[in-house]
């Protein structure tokens, strides 16, 4: 009777049809049922047959069989999520039953059987060893009915029953030879300890209802499971967890339906999940007598299949992602798959490179002979041993794109097993045209101008050298033209337009300068001409001319037209000397920058002697101004500006250099040879540092403490550092964060990066005011005042200085403070000098005032006294005004 249960309680977990499960749990049953009394790794067991012994008692089964079984003997625990795997164990270290049953690694190669299966395979006379077989070789057929083949040739008809081993990459295999299987009339009793014992290891549980008396019985196992999930079966006083299995059941036998098994699945909190399936089991005359059922604990088979699944999703959205290409390769050379970074890398859809060769996708000449196999391989691929160790990487192989173009590629391969034993090529390929471009870019650096393609300053240097040394070293010349006002191109229109204007000019210059004349390129927006003889194309100063009119065009960028002019200087060898090349240049570019500053634009210059000298002089500044910089050599003055009242509101800091042999330097002296030097950004770190720490120490000013205003016009918001070095600054002068405003000109604020706006966002945030300096004297409208990240703007000295007797000056300036309050800024008036200016200016709304009409710039110890006193006289305060 036990055995029916067993065999229905089976039946209704597993259907009909044999599940790998059903196979595991059915032979434990039949191993525990079958074992004989003869002692097992020397423990002595009961007879396997005949009544039990006393009440509970019944066949024992072997401890090795057990151990076998359960691992260590004892139930299994309740359901845990899955552990970490323990270290792998040898073989041996698993016990094996007394049936004929081996041991095989994940490859189903047998590393260890017993002797039953020795016998049994008739291998006794130990001629044909089994050991390194795989199982493939050894059985045929279908699990559920396989023929185990003998030497001989004659075959065994056996079931071969499969469970993993745990803590091991192994697996065990039981065969049950079919042919001599007892009859079942002399099955042996079914101890029902063990049966409970055999349930709890495969987390069932049975049920059973009496269709006569309508009662549910459940068996003591089902109950264990029912608490071990957390589950209340009888719902409390509800209906019964197997009610609806039992209503659907009784249903379709009332109205006389088809009757097969009925099967659900409840999903449990905490990823747990229950099968339970039903069956009427009926009497020797077909008359229905009870309904079966057993639930089945699947929560770590689902979790399993989950993580399975999300490893599996895991690793495909990895390799979606990878911006390489990934490839599986058969053995013969074929695509069988391929990730996305592969297809676009190659330009070919994944079905129409499934299944093409490495030979069609490898440039043909350096295609080789393939090794060992009809399809031809590509030389950059060969076969290795399995096993990321054995892999290896070719730097660069050349693969062709779907439109017969080349791309270069890094390519790194090993092989990988296949679930049927076989193996494949995983080829990994890293685009590396842009290295290959870079390096031959490198190659040429030194010589060529990465954007122009025209010789750069070194290749000058090393061309003017070898013509000075030349024939007609005395008729060389050289003209250097810089372009005026470019930097309205890259601020207008981007750096990109800039980009192509200035490829466009190399090319005006290579196609239309007479022979004889190199171009090249120094730097930036600077170019330069070199004249092997001046006396061929008319002598220096038609020289000069003639690349100024070259330099001077109007161009279509990006769809708008740009008209550019440009400074040009000339220098030629002096009579007598020894002049070298770096000399010409910097005489040529000399002359270049003392055109500048006599004319705005498209001046030609000469290297005269004064202009040479006058260069040299600008070195020597330009060197006396870093050694100041570094060595605290400068000092600031403070301007303060002020509310209509006289109250002082904030002050500017303005840098000051008093030479030691020169006395006071003008800014508009040294300024421009900061700009020229790039010295203009180490000037406004010290100036910032300089002002923060004196203003930290200023007095109240009728019940407030002024704002500090630096002006920056190197340290911008764009530098990568901008946030970092404003806050340590303060944070270092321990500066209040709303006592300092930022002045920046309009320039450097428009088409700012996502960077630099969220610097400024932050410093805002913090306390920090940002104001527009010398406001409408842009390239932009009224119109950008409001895309403009400042809360104050300062107008302009040049429409300050005509606001009372210029229209357009006074219209400009009120346009400019409406649209200020009308967005919530602030206002300040520069270069305010006459009250006639100060009262026009009140009158339009201005906020605050600067200019000499209220103070001069002040030193710092100056400025505390004015702190420290009462508000400064103005027009409007002092004819008795507020």
């Amino acid at each position: 009777m036990i055995r029916t249960d067993l065999r229905r309680s089976r039946q209704a977990v597993f259907g009909a049809d044999v599940h790998p499960q059903a196979a595991l749990f059915a032979s434990r049953v039949a191993r525990a049922v079958s074992e004989t009394a003869a002692p097992v790794d020397g423990e002595r067991t009961a007879p396997a047959a005949g009544p039990p012994d006393a009440v509970g008692q019944g066949p024992r089964v072997p401890t090795a069989f057990r151990d076998a079984l359960l691992g260590n003997g004892v139930h299994p625990p309740p359901y845990r999520a899955p552990q970490p795997v323990a270290p792998r164990q040898a073989p041996d270290a698993f016990p094996l039953p007394a049936v004929p049953a081996l041991v095989c690694d994940r490859e189903e190669r047998v590393v260890r059987v017993n002797a039953a299966f020795v016998r049994l395979a008739g291998r006794e006379n130990g001629d044909r060893p089994v050991l390194g077989l795989r199982i493939p070789h050894l059985v045929a057929g279908p699990d559920t009915d396989a023929r185990l083949m003998r030497p001989d040739g004659s075959a065994v008809r056996v079931r071969v029953v499969r469970w993993p081993l745990a803590a091991a990459e192994l697996t065990a295999v039981v065969l049950v030879e079919l042919d001599s299987a007892p009859a079942p009339s002399a099955a042996p009793v079914v101890d029902p300890g063990w049966t409970c014992e055999l349930e709890r290891l495969a987390r069932v549980g049975t049920w059973t209802y009496d269709l006569a008396t309508a009662t549910l019985k459940r068996s003591e196992t089902l109950d264990e499971l029912y608490r071990s999930v957390g589950v209340d079966p009888d719902g409390s006083g509800r209906v019964p967890l197997e009610g609806h299995q039992v209503a659907q059941l009784s249903d379709d036998l009332r109205i006389g339906a088809p009757v097969g098994d009925h099967h659900i699945e409840l999903q449990l909190p905490g990823d747990r999940m229950l099968s339970c399936r039903a069956e009427v089991e009926r009497a020797e005359d077909g008359t229905p007598v009870r309904l079966v059922g057993v639930v089945h604990d699947i929560s770590a088979d689902r979790i399993a299949q989950r993580m399975v699944e999300r490893s599996g999703q895991r690793f495909a959205d990895l390799m979606a992602l990878l911006p390489g290409g990934v490839a599986l390769l058969d053995p013969t050379g074929r695509v069988v798959d391929a990730n996305a970074g592969l297809c676009r890398l190659l330009d070919i859809p994944l079905e129409r490179l499934r299944g093409m060769a490495a030979e069609v996708l490898s440039v043909p000449q350096l295609d080789m002979a393939g090794l060992g196999g009809p399809a031809k391989l590509p030389g950059w691929l060969r076969p290795v041993p399995p096993g990321a160790r054995h892999g290896y990487r070719v730097d660069a192989v050349p693969l062709l794109r779907g439109d017969g173009t080349t791309v270069w590629c890094e390519v790194a391969v090993s092989a990988t097993s296949a679930d049927d034993g076989g193996w494949f090529w995983l080829v990994v390929c890293t685009d590396i045209s842009d290295r290959r471009r870079a390096a031959e870019l490198l190659r040429s650096a030194g010589t060529v101008d990465e954007l122009t393609r025209l010789p750069n300053r070194a290749a000058c240097l090393e061309m003017v050298d070898r013509l000075l040394a030349g024939p007609t070293g005395d008729r060389v010349a050289v003209v250097c033209g810089d372009l005026d006002d470019f930097a309205r191109v890259n601020s207008s229109l981007g750096h990109d337009a800039g980009d192509d204007l200035l490829v466009s000019l190399a090319g005006r210059l290579q196609r239309e300068l007479p022979v004889g004349c190199t171009a090249a390129r120094l730097g930036a927006d600077e170019f330069v001409v070199i004249c092997i003889d001046h006396t061929e194309v008319g002598g220096p100063d038609l020289l000069a001319r003639t690349v100024a009119d070259l330099l001077r065009t109007t161009l279509t960028v990006h769809g708008r037209p740009v008209q550019m002019t440009a400074t040009v200087g000339l220098a030629t060898p002096v009579p007598t000397g020894d002049v070298r090349a770096a000399d010409l240049l910097r005489f040529a570019e000399a002359a270049m920058l003392d055109a500048k500053r006599r004319q705005s634009r498209g001046g030609i210059g000469m290297a005269t002697d004064g202009v040479v000298s006058s260069a040299t002089r600008v070195l020597e500044v330009e060197a006396e101004l870093r050694a100041a910089i570094a060595g605290d050599g400068l000092v600031l003055d403070y301007q303060p500006v002020v509310g209509p009242d006289g109250t002082v509101l904030s002050a500017e800091a303005l840098v000051r250099w008093r030479h030691p042999e020169r006395g006071l330097i003008p800014p508009g002296d040294f300024l421009p040879v900061a700009q020229r030097s790039g010295l203009l950004r180490d000037l406004d770190l010290w100036v910032l540092r300089t002002a923060v720490r004196e203003a930290a120490g200023w007095p109240e000013h009728r019940g407030r403490r002024p704002a500090l205003a630096v002006n920056l016009a190197g340290l911008l918001p764009g530098d990568a550092d901008f946030l970092s070095v404003v806050s340590d600054a303060v944070a270092e002068a321990g500066l209040p964060w709303d006592q300092l405003v930022l002045e920046l000109v309009e320039t450097s604020l428009v088409a700012l990066p996502a960077h630099a706006l969220a610097a400024m966002a932050e410093l805002t945030e913090r306390g920090v005011r940002f104001a527009v300096d010398d406001f409408g004297t842009g390239y932009s409208s009224l119109a950008r005042l409001k895309e403009l990240p400042a809360q104050t703007v300062k107008i302009d000295r040049a429409f300050v200085t005509g606001i009372a007797d210029d229209p357009a000056d006074f219209a400009v300036a009120r346009a400019v403070v409406d649209m200020a309050r009308a967005m919530g800024r602030t206002t300040v008036a520069e270069g305010v000098e006459t009250a006639e200016q100060f009262h026009v200016l009140r009158g339009i709304g201005v906020d605050a005032y600067q200019g000499w009409l209220f103070s001069r710039p002040v030193p710092a110890g100056r400025l505390r006294e004015i702190l420290a006193g009462g508000r400064l006289a103005t027009p409007a305060s002092s004819a008795g005004g507020p």
